[in-house]
């Protein structure tokens, strides 16, 4: 009898541990819980497409979700000052992707693609294994 208790006991554990581990956030509006954070990344996003494009963006806020400290964003990018955005004919307007990655406190980049004319994010989970499946749907 303690034996099938301990094991019930074990197994109740296991299966917290995992649904907390697996705890998906949903980013896409913002709010008074998730303003810095998501601020944060976007701003650190924001800097990296200024880097290549000499533009400054905001972005329409597609799918934003956030679980084991990654994060998937999926959005649209306008013109800060309202003009139309310059691109190069190789690239598609508007959409812009990132996976950030959490290291300690901060956000990192660890994927992104901006304008892209394929989906280069195929196999992106394959290539983050640790980022749960459920921050790209």
């Amino acid at each position: 009898m303690a034996i099938k208790r301990t094991l019930i006991f074990a197994l109740l554990l296991m299966m917290f541990s995992f649904s907390q581990a697996q705890r998906i956030l949903d980013y896409k509006v913002k709010n008074n819980s998730n303003v810095t954070e998501r601020t944060m990344m976007l701003d650190i996003y924001r800097a990296k497409l200024y880097e290549s494009y000499r533009q400054e963006f905001v972005f329409v806020v597609n799918h934003f979700k956030v679980g084991n400290n990654y994060a998937w964003f999926m959005g649209e990018a306008t013109r800060k000052d309202g003009k139309s955005i310059r691109l190069s004919d190789a690239e598609d307007c508007c959409h812009v992707e990132a996976l950030f990655k959490k290291i300690g406190s901060k956000w990192y980049i660890a994927e992104s693609g901006a304008f892209s004319t394929d989906v280069w994010w195929g196999g992106i989970q394959d290539r983050n294994p640790y980022a749960p499946s459920a921050i790209f749907y």
